[in-house]
């Protein structure tokens, strides 16, 4: 069973906090940024990566796959993130088609 995490980037540290594994419960994470937003995250599989922010001003989180995929140039694939992500009331939840990574490496 997934271990569960809690990921707090508060407002009075600039920096993204390191992915230190902290014990929750029923396998639920808490990736937090200030204490407007809150995702309440839970982890699939033990191959599921927690959402974190790239750089301190990042907008939103990153996802990461929990398998490896190649997708060809100019394809399509459906990617697993074993995650399981509650989107709080009044927020809007959006995976972007393209990341950073895949827009250089396109």
């Amino acid at each position: 069973m997934a271990q569960a995490d809690q990921i707090n980037n508060s407002p009075e540290n600039k920096e993204p906090s390191p992915k230190v594994p902290k014990l929750g419960q029923n396998g639920v994470h808490e990736v937090t940024q200030g204490p407007a937003s809150l995702l309440k995250v839970k982890k699939l599989s033990e191959k599921a990566v927690l959402p974190s922010r790239g750089s301190p001003l990042a907008a939103g989180y990153d996802l990461s796959s929990a398998t490896d995929t190649k997708v060809p140039a100019r394809g399509k694939a459906l990617i697993t993130t074993d995650l399981s992500i509650a989107i709080p009331e009044g927020t809007y939840g959006r995976v972007a088609p393209r990341s950073g990574l895949a827009w250089k490496h396109s």
